[in-house]
């Protein structure tokens, strides 16, 4: 099941729009897969670096238990949501109240509509202004300012698109009332009770003025009578978060990041202060407009949220861990801080003295954002407006007054390793901490993995999302403690001599360094980069050797940390110096790891240290093939790795699809999986192209069904070898079939009888390449000494044993040109083959391989006059015959 959740689509799970650039969800199939294979109905599941309360809502949704560590205020508001999704109804009712509710001499909606009211330019009837076009506020060549001015008003006019046609949304030039209205000050006494909800800190006293200059005094006006009214009148939970995240989606749209209609610039903050952006027009949007359409972005949110992926199961949420050990709650949000990691351990120390053991066996969710600046500043500025001033200052608050400074890898790593280390008594012994990795590259990966190691955990897999995808990334590590590490690449790097108590061997040790050390004395090794460097080159090698093809550097680089987890490479990295000098710094017991410090600049200088390894090793033990892959470069390695994974994995397919009987796609991955693991876990995209492959027409997602049987490939095999030789014979050249072919019977006759006593007695030698060699061959046409035609004809898309083995042992040579005959139902899987392996297409390329179709073959075949000649347009995946004009001429 481990395996499924890498094979399944990593489709990310939708969310609020003002979220899914900044905090996304994690992909829901990915988080289903997990809870199922790592966790079992009623354990409780935590995500550490919440982002919206998503794996909570899964867990319960699968009748686990959910804690969810919300990330910023912000997720915390939208985990009240996601977990308890309002009644649209009562939303309704109370976006109904909160328009009706008295303000001034009318209601608030009103009074916000008489500041925006105009009149039609058409027809002067009286109407309410949605947007108002602004210019930019301008500098000339001697300095001068040129002050903003509103230039245009749009609006909706029923009776007009009633009377005259054409949409209600119509714009004109403003009149003297408009411009009136639209530099009105009022507004402004309102500023200093909104600037407050902004925390500044020193020298960054303009900064509240210069964010709530985004909107005109009116709009403050407007939106501080909506936050006044969210606040103040008494409502349910998730209500109130909602009409909090529905303002949230109304101050962007309505502000001067607005430069165009459904265009919205990022808010930049830079040494405490906000950059404009500098467009030439910019838009006032009615404050009640804009509130009412994130009103109905929250109320679609809450729609798709009861009827999608996540599960429709709303949380009975409780205050803290013994409510959902004793109680009947079903989730706890909290803020991820310090003192709630705190207080969560000091919760299963009061329940364990009271007979229960709260152990977790599933941590679940994606490692922590960085501070960026551009998502700091949208968490800074929303959580200011719709939750205060408190809320705000929990956030990371310095990279916004000073310079722009991006955050390093290491304070990912950091933040984990703090945060590890804080659950720790919490998790059971059997526990996994599971990341799923967005596509942010290797640095990612291995900050996620530092952080886990640098807490004392060890790392049972990682791995790197697939090539173009942003989701499906994972690192999975096991509490310290936890007995025998599972999966990873065995590498000579990974021998440990004898195995210390809790079975896992003491990674810390050196092979000599063991059998050296004095008696009952455990000596711990300093990181020695030589020595990691050694180990990087074993096990990319050894991964090539399983996978038996070539493999980028992130498909590499998951199963390489893997290897120098194993062989203690990352604990002695990451270890502080003092460990590693002599007396009780340098003992320790295998219990109590030895890493006290956070890997802040550790992960460049891995990621470093692996890139300068395989580069090092580059025309030496490995070569690079293509743009970007690694594969062997010693022949003895090539010669021991295993069959390509692209042909193992289109013959499990195949071989499921014939045998295990009718399954559905979800059975079909998931039995897939588990035939694949660790290094050997193929790519979404190579099991979905076997997979329509070799499916049939009638194949659903639910019945999945194959029209391909042995035996009837075999015949066809067979008469495509007879239609070979025949057409050799009938175009003048003396032919072979293979050894292996030649007891294969055709209407009752072996094909050997195809071939005469001469013929029978061996294929000629071409210059270096050997009879010996040729004698597997499934056809061969030739002219003793002048030139031979060598054809192979598959009915798979298997083509590493005749391409990268049999044929890659003959040498090269001029007379001898290679054909390799396939299905056209494997026509496309033979090109995605190709497509993934630069090695297959070297192959092809330099030893004269031409394709050519099964069908195009007997065409050819059945001709009354056949010729060489008629060869040429045949050839390719996509030949000149099929093309429109080109058939008709060959065949009229």
């Amino acid at each position: 099941m481990a395996g499924r959740a890498l094979l399944l689509r990593a489709e990310p799970g939708f969310s609020l729009p003002a979220f899914e650039r900044f905090a996304p969800p994690p992909p829901p199939a990915l988080v289903t897969a997990r809870l199922e294979a790592s966790s079992q109905p009623g354990e409780i599941v935590l995500d550490l670096f919440g982002r919206g309360g998503w794996v909570a809502r899964a867990a319960i949704d699968m009748q686990r238990k959910g804690i969810s560590l919300e990330t910023t205020p912000l997720d915390r508001l939208l985990a009240e949501i996601v977990l308890r999704p309002p009644d649209l109804r009562h939303l309704d009712a109370a976006v109904q109240a909160l328009g009706a509710s008295a303000r001034r001499e009318s209601s608030l909606k009103a009074s916000i509509a008489d500041r925006f009211a105009s009149r039609c330019a058409t027809c002067d009837r009286p109407v309410v202004i949605d947007d108002l076009t602004w210019t930019a506020e301008t500098k000339d060549d001697a300095g001068t300012t040129r002050q903003a001015e509103p230039i245009r008003k749009h609006y909706r006019c029923a009776v007009c698109r009633d009377q005259l046609g054409g949409g209600e949304q119509r714009q004109a030039p403003l009149d003297a009332q408009d411009v009136a209205r639209a530099r009105d000050p009022e507004g402004l006494e309102l500023r200093g009770a909104l600037a407050a909800r902004f925390p500044i800190l020193e020298g960054g006293d303009d900064l509240p003025r210069e964010l709530l200059d985004l909107h005109t005094p009116r709009q403050l006006s407007a939106f501080g009578a909506i936050l006044e009214r969210i606040e103040d009148d008494l409502r349910a939970a998730p209500i109130e978060a909602a009409l909090r995240l529905a303002l949230l989606h109304a101050l962007a749209p309505a502000s001067r990041l607005a430069t165009s209609p459904g265009r919205l610039a990022p808010i930049r903050i830079a040494n405490g202060h906000v950059k404009v952006p500098g467009a030439a027009q910019w838009r006032e949007r009615n404050p009640w407009v804009a509130f009412e359409d994130g009103v109905r972005i929250v109320r679609g949110f809450v729609q798709r949220l009861e009827s999608g992926a996540w599960g429709p199961v709303p949380a009975r949420l409780g205050d803290d861990l013994r409510s959902l050990v004793e109680g009947s709650s079903s989730a706890v949000i909290k803020s991820s801080s310090p003192a709630t990691i705190g207080a969560l351990e000091l919760e299963a120390e009061h329940l364990a003295r009271g007979g229960a053991r709260p152990r977790i066996r599933l941590v679940l969710g994606m490692p922590p954002l960085r501070p960026v600046a551009d998502r700091l500043a949208w968490a800074y500025h929303g959580t200011a407006w719709v939750l205060g001033r408190d809320a705000a200052a929990s956030l990371p608050l310095e990279p916004l007054f000073g310079p722009v400074v991006r955050p390093t890898w290491g304070w990912q790593a950091a933040a984990i390793t703090r945060t590890l280390r804080g659950v720790e008594q919490v998790l059971a012994k059997d526990a996994r901490i599971v990341f799923l990795l967005e596509g942010d590259g290797t640095e990612t990966l291995v900050a996620t993995v530092l952080g886990g190691i640098t807490a004392g955990y060890r790392l049972a897999a990682a791995r790197l999302p697939e090539a173009g995808r942003e989701r499906g990334g994972i690192v999975e590590l096991v509490p310290p403690g936890s007995g025998a590490i599972p999966g990873g690449p065995r590498t000579r790097a990974n021998v440990v001599l004898d195995p210390l108590p809790g079975g896992a061997g003491d990674p810390d040790l050196m092979p000599a360094e063991r059998l050296f050390a004095p008696a009952g004395r455990v000596v711990n090794a300093p990181f020695s980069a030589q020595e990691a460097s050694r180990a990087v080159l074993d096990a990319a090698v050894d991964v090539l050797k399983l996978r038996g093809e070539p493999v980028t550097e992130t498909g590499l680089v998951g199963e390489i940390l893997v290897g120098l987890d194993r062989a203690g490479h990352l604990r002695r990295l990451v270890r502080p110096p003092a460990a590693d000098g002599d007396g009780d710094a340098g003992e320790a017991s295998p219990s109590s790891p030895l890493v006290t410090t956070e890997p802040v600049d550790h992960v460049d200088r891995l990621v470093a240290l692996i890139r300068g390894a395989l580069d090092d090793a580059d025309g030496r033990r490995l070569v690079k093939v293509g743009d970007d892959r690694w594969w062997l470069g010693d022949r003895v390695d090539r010669d021991a790795a295993a069959a390509p994974l692209a042909d193992r994995v289109e013959w499990a397919v195949y071989s499921l699809l014939s045998t295990a009987g009718p399954m559905s796609e979800a059975q079909f991955l998931e039995r897939i999986a588990n035939l694949f693991t660790g290094p050997d876990l193929p790519d979404e995209a190579l099991v979905r192209a076997c997979l329509e492959s070799y499916r049939s027409m009638a194949s659903t997602p639910d019945r999945l069904l194959t029209a391909d049987d042995v035996v009837k490939r075999s015949q066809e095999h067979g008469e495509r070898i007879a239609d070979l030789v025949d057409l050799g014979h009938r175009l003048g050249y003396a032919c072979w079939i293979g050894r292996r072919q030649q007891s294969r019977r055709l209407s009752g006759v072996p094909l050997a009888d195809r071939l005469d006593d001469r013929e029978r007695s061996g294929p000629p030698s071409f210059g270096r390449i050997r009879s010996e060699e040729l004698e597997d061959v499934d056809v061969i046409w030739y002219v003793r000494g002048r030139a031979a035609y060598l054809w192979e004809v598959e009915w798979t898309a298997m083509l590493g044993e005749p391409v990268l083995r049999r044929h890659a042992r003959m040498a090269l040579d001029d007379r001898v040109v290679r054909f390799l005959v396939v299905l056209p139902e494997r026509g496309e899987l033979v090109r995605h083959k190709l497509d993934r392996s630069p090695l297959l297409r070297d192959a092809l390329e330099a030893g004269s391989w031409h394709l050519l179709k099964a069908s195009h073959l007997r065409e050819w075949a059945r001709r009354d006059e056949p010729t060489i000649a008629d060869l040429e347009p045949l050839l390719g995946l996509d030949p000149a015959v099929e093309r429109t004009g080109d058939q008709m001429a060959l065949f009229g």
